[in-house]
């Protein structure tokens, strides 16, 4: 019953976090178990949540045993069949591992039917790449097997996440369901060599996991290709812009980012020009307080004075909503951001305090606001149902007022800031930027 009602009130929370939540291959998920669920690990806390929403069955999971800090926190972790699972990096200096008895209970969850989340690289960053996969899901899965003389029916599910940016309001997911994997399969290689077996499922996993996220050696290049994605849905392939087509845009960047990994190895001095002359572009748009979109020739061909009235009126007839939206919502809005700032955490647990702070404040908010209008004004349920409504509503218009106005402040910026002079090397730059990814694209 618990588990249900937080299951509800995730999927309500990720309906307003998240702008789009993109499940591919949902269907090939088993209903039921035994079987394990094989994910990457970029958001922390958000990557186990994502997952349960969509899956019809109860998921248990493997968690760093460090969480597992007193007995009222083991209570709950044991409700929702947290399995510890202890780590190398976890350790003191001098202390070994030893996950005999997590390797049984998780014998023993999937010996009942269950299905167990793991996340197999082990730690979790944000960061577009796949990192290494460890062996621990192989040698749980094949052990398993094992004991089960291989008619234990295990499979292994590869399910890939893939945020536009995870530490962003708003923002949109992909999640793509690989093709089960039968561990029963690897007997051969188990039996005859157990870490050649180990060795073999966990490449089959990980190159289902990497086939479907971009793939970056480093930050440098994570960067790179960030501007390159943007540019190229900015300009070469406008319908594969992140908000017009969410699972077009990031599968696109997918392909983008091997594309780049290719040139790299292969002709670095072209990787490096690109490079350059996409930081540049995008260094003169920021020194200009601008946007790539200013100098797409679909803008350029617009009357630009005409668009200053469509943006008035927009103000005009949403400023009331606005004004109550950023009364009332400006609070719960900003307070999960001033908690994780006080509590020092990881860039990782950003989404996920931001989240679970969103969870608790608004309702409390919200209570709030209900009972003070009860009690001041009407205490009729139509009218306080529609009073929440409007809350809820306001605190949307209010996030797309300020966002429009932000857009408006910019377009004032362009049109009264920008020379014409830079303007024409902008328009340059981006032109030469063009030439060059249109042969790559040709090429690669």
């Amino acid at each position: 019953m618990i588990y249900r009602l937080v299951k509800l009130i995730l999927k309500f929370s990720f309906f307003l976090f998240y702008k789009k939540i993109i499940v591919t291959g949902r269907d090939k998920i088993p209903t039921d178990g035994p079987l394990m669920i094989a994910v990457n690990h970029p958001n922390t806390l958000i990557d186990p949540l994502i997952i349960a929403r969509f899956t019809k069955q109860r998921v248990g999971f493997l968690g760093n045993a460090s969480i597992f800090i007193n007995k009222w926190v083991n209570a709950i972790f044991r409700y929702f069949h947290v399995i510890p699972i202890y780590r190398q990096q976890d350790l003191k200096p001098g202390q070994k591992s030893d996950n005999r008895a997590a390797f049984a209970e998780c014998h023993q969850y999937l010996e009942s039917g269950g299905t167990l989340m793991v996340f197999p690289e082990g730690t979790s960053f944000y960061e577009l790449k796949l990192r290494e996969i460890k062996t621990g899901t192989a040698r749980i899965a094949l052990s398993y097997e094992q004991a089960k003389q291989y008619q234990g029916n295990l499979r292994i599910i590869p399910i890939s996440l893939d945020y536009a940016d995870s530490l962003q309001f708003r923002t949109v997911v992909s999640v793509h369901v690989g093709n089960p994997i039968s561990v029963a399969d690897f007997k051969s290689a188990y039996e005859k060599e157990e870490k050649d077996g180990i060795v073999a499922l966990t490449q089959v996993i990980s190159d289902s996991l990497a086939s479907k996220i971009p793939t970056t050696t480093d930050k440098d290049q994570e960067g790179f290709l960030i501007q390159a994605h943007q540019f190229y849905t900015t300009y070469l392939k406008p319908d594969a812009h992140l908000y017009a087509n969410p699972s077009l845009s990031l599968k696109l960047r997918s392909a983008l980012s091997r594309s780049l990994q290719h040139l790299h190895e292969q002709k670095q001095e072209l990787y490096n020009d690109l490079k350059h002359k996409l930081q540049k572009f995008y260094a003169t748009l920021d020194q200009y307080s601008i946007t790539a979109g200013f100098v797409a020739e679909k803008f350029q061909r617009k009357v630009i004075p005409l668009i200053y009235p469509g943006y008035l009126l927009l103000f005009t007839l949403l400023l009331p909503f606005y004004l109550l939206g950023l009364l009332t919502n400006y609070l719960p809005y900003v307070l999960p951001g001033k908690i994780y700032k006080a509590l020092n955490v990881d860039i990782e647990y950003r989404s996920s305090v931001l989240l679970v702070g969103g969870i608790v404040l608004f309702p409390l908010f919200y209570t709030v606001y209900l009972l003070l209008f009860q009690h001041f004004i009407s205490d009729y349920w139509l009218h306080s149902i529609g009073f929440l409504l409007l809350l809820a509503i306001s605190g949307f218009v209010t996030l797309y007022f300020w966002r429009s106005m932000n857009r408006f402040i910019r377009l004032i910026r362009f049109t009264f800031h920008v020379p014409k002079d830079s303007l024409q090397e902008i328009i340059q730059l981006r032109d030469e930027i063009l030439k060059d990814l249109d042969q790559l694209k040709v090429t690669y």
